[in-house]
């Protein structure tokens, strides 16, 4: 493999002295896995560091991987070559032999792999516990919303079953957690989520054991610090001692995984806390490779916002090269419902380029519903990652088991409708239990009862309680009040709206996830659904047909021709030549409202609070803008009038579009590489920050009379003016 020749930024970050601490500030694209690599070869051929001294961390298996392989091809001799890792797989090693020594039990299950989802299923099972006690009311809790506050509270070291353990918008989901661990326990499970923990506490409890993980190590690198959460913070402290030189690699501005307990706070003002007293010396790599400069001014102009962070430049390394940036405004009536100029810009590209040069990026993947539509309305083979295509959103498939059952409601019980009804029964809440009505199925489908005859005779059953009757009576009205609708041959945008607003979805969503994005981008994407319904003049009768009969592969299996659909989380450390960004709207991009938040009551400081809300949401636009590297599509829909209007968060476009200064950025370069009086009328017309001065010298190094220029304008800078989007 072949590796450039280091930037003289490189250089000082590969040569950095033993006997001290190293902080260094990677923009998006800087090389950074090529610094460590190097860095890594240095400290052993050169410095005559002994490879067993020498540990690098990488953020997942992918990195670590990479670095493992790079690492390879300087070090080819496997005696040379230093142990890299990621959190999870050195947590895990060390557990086994702990296990081994007989210092720990070994667990019965461990919940890894293909068994992590015995996992969430231990979830549902406490729930459903803590339902059946009276403790919870059914419906009350999400298994999702459960999942991402326990990986918190263990992320930031905080256990179960005690006073601790707090949640700012739920007092039912740390019941869910105590019960969860002790079921966890009573299993002998470990998942993921426990090694760092665990380790932790071996650390604390066998110390002659961790002498022995730690052995003589002089030198540990961590890269993607920006990531770290508290737990894995402390690990890298307690694993440096007061013997090793610690070295991390990071960007605060790519700190996006606050959800996870990542903070910047970690890498910013954190990092040193607790290691040995040495000088921390802060290297930038400012310098990136992946984009041309418009693109790197650009992403400059958005981030510079945010006052939470360490300054620092960003420049392409090649001010020849060359990434395009184009914002595409879609004022059509099917504008947010059905992405069709976004579409069209999707085929082009696709017509010159492999599908997998491609990456369609949301802020969540709610956002890409109205190109996922377009793609299947027009046969363009797709893949998502991280959750199954719209139509299979549990959301949407819960207002098709509602209309398939009002359907079936007078059809002799079978098997379909059994488990059709079973599934919307509790959703949202009624306390209606479940054994009751399996029960009921088994009963009145034996005598080949109807759903309605057997909802009727559960009604006036007297064996259940009065508030359950009351309930399924309710339930009946319902199916009664949409049958009318259907009987009067009402249009799917009809039925379902009314269904929607009797099911009260937005209520029980905030109920279900709390009050954060997770509730809001279902109901935005249940009044997308119903906005699409109505779009294409779906029938109330063929509505559950028309949702089944999608196929987002458009039968071609091989992934390499189909369009990869993603979030911004799951691109971040990877590259695209085209990013594709639907829906740079606000209530989007950035979203309104935050993620619940978990702490500790004992200690409310002990883990850093989230940052500001709009700084952490620019962070997120500035790691998905950086992926692109030939071009970048930001798509805002704005519908012209009415319709669409319902299924949009906002039809304002993003700030952050604005903060890119696209139109002055353009110019400005534009005319920088014309002459110096070209470069004169375009500061003069457009103004020029700070920023675009600092990269202007930069750029024009070597240009006296460009310099001339920026000179006067050094003692009269004037910020950009804020320019509407530029349509493509």
């Amino acid at each position: 493999m072949h590796i450039p020749p280091p930037t003289n930024e490189q250089l000082a970050i590969i040569a950095h002295p033993l006997r001290q601490h190293a902080r260094v500030l990677a923009v998006a694209g800087s090389g950074k896995t090529t610094t460590i690599v190097l860095r890594v070869a240095h400290l052993i051929k050169e410095l005559g560091v002994d490879p067993r001294g020498v540990r690098v961390f990488a953020y997942n298996a992918l990195a670590r991987n990479e670095l493992r392989e790079r690492i390879a091809t300087l070090l080819t001799e496997k005696a040379d070559q230093p142990r890299v890792d990621t959190f999870h797989s050195f947590a895990y090693r060390w557990l086994k032999q702990a296990i081994g020594e007989q210092l720990i039990e070994e667990p019965k299950e461990w919940w890894l792999d293909e068994q992590t989802d015995r996992s969430r299923l231990m979830m549902h099972r406490a729930i459903q516990s803590l339902v059946q006690e009276g403790v919870v009311e059914d419906g009350a809790v999400d298994v999702d919303a459960v999942a991402a506050a326990i990986t918190l509270w263990k992320a930031a070291l905080i256990p179960a079953g005690s006073d601790r353990a707090a949640h700012a918008t739920s007092s039912d989901i740390p019941l869910v957690y105590a019960r969860y661990e002790e079921m966890r326990l009573g299993y002998g499970a470990v998942g993921f989520d426990d090694f760092v923990p665990l380790l932790i506490q071996l650390a604390d409890e066998q110390p002659k054991f961790w002498r022995k993980v730690t052995g003589a190590m002089r030198v540990l690198i961590v890269d993607e610090y920006q990531d770290v959460n508290f737990g894995q913070q402390l690990l890298v402290t307690k694993m440096a001692g007061t013997t090793a030189d610690v070295m991390v690699v990071g960007d605060d501005d790519q700190t996006i995984y606050e959800w996870r307990g990542a903070r910047p706070d970690y890498l910013l003002s954190r990092f040193g806390a607790g290691l040995a007293e040495r000088q921390i010396v802060d290297y930038p790599l400012t310098q990136s490779f992946r984009f041309g400069p418009l693109l790197a001014q650009c992403a400059h102009n958005v981030i510079v916002r945010n006052k939470v962070r360490f300054a620092k430049d960003l420049v392409a390394a090649d001010w020849e090269s060359t990434t395009n940036v184009q914002i595409c405004e879609d004022r059509s009536s099917r504008a947010g419902i059905i992405d069709d100029v976004l579409c069209d810009q999707l085929v082009a590209w696709c017509s010159m380029h492999a599908p997998t040069s491609v990456v369609v990026l949301g802020r969540t993947l709610g956002q890409l519903q109205s190109l996922e539509i377009a793609c299947l309305l027009r046969n363009i083979p797709y893949r998502i990652l991280g959750r199954g295509p719209f139509y299979q959103r549990r959301e949407h498939t819960l207002l098709a088991d509602y209309v398939a059952t009002l359907m079936a409601l007078d059809t002799p019980l079978n098997e379909e409708i059994a488990t059709r009804f079973i599934r919307i029964a509790n959703t949202p809440m009624r306390g209606l239990q479940r054994d009751v009505l399996q029960q009921a199925v088994r009963e009145d489908s034996a005598q080949a009862h109807t759903l309605r005859m057997m909802l009727t005779r559960l009604s006036e059953q007297n064996e259940i309680s009065l508030q359950a009757r009351e309930r399924i009576t309710d339930l009946l009205i319902l199916f009664e009040q949409l049958g009318r609708l259907l009987r009067d041959q009402a249009s799917g945008y009809e039925l379902l709206s009314t269904l929607s607003q009797q099911l009260r979805l937005d209520e029980h969503f905030v109920r279900a996830y709390g009050r954060g994005e997770a509730a809001a981008e279902r109901s935005i994407a249940v009044r997308h659904l119903i906005a699409v319904v109505e779009h294409l003049q779906i029938s109330a009768n063929d509505f559950c047909g028309w949702l089944a009969g999608f196929d987002a592969t458009a039968g071609q299996a091989d992934e390499a021709q189909q369009v990869l659909f993603t979030t911004v989380y799951r691109a971040k450390g990877l590259e695209y030549a085209h990013v594709l960004m639907p829906a740079a709207l606000e209530g989007y991009t950035p979203a309104h409202g935050s993620s619940p938040e978990v702490f500790d009551r004992n200690d409310p400081q002990a883990v850093p609070a989230g940052s500001d809300a709009i700084e952490e949401e620019r962070r997120l636009f500035y790691v998905a803008i950086t992926r692109a590297k030939q071009l970048l599509t930001i798509g805002v829909p704005l519908p012209a009038a009415g319709l669409g209007r319902d299924a949009l968060p906002s039809a304002t476009p993003s700030r952050f579009v604005y903060e890119m200064k696209l139109a002055a950025s353009e110019q400005i370069l534009a005319s920088a590489q014309t002459d110096a009086e070209a470069l004169q009328e375009a500061l003069a017309e457009f103004g020029v920050s700070p920023g675009m001065l600092v990269h202007l010298q930069r750029y024009l190094h070597d240009d006296a009379a460009a310099l001339a220029v920026l000179t006067r304008f050094r003692g009269e800078i004037w910020p950009m003016r804020p320019l509407r989007p530029k349509r493509a």
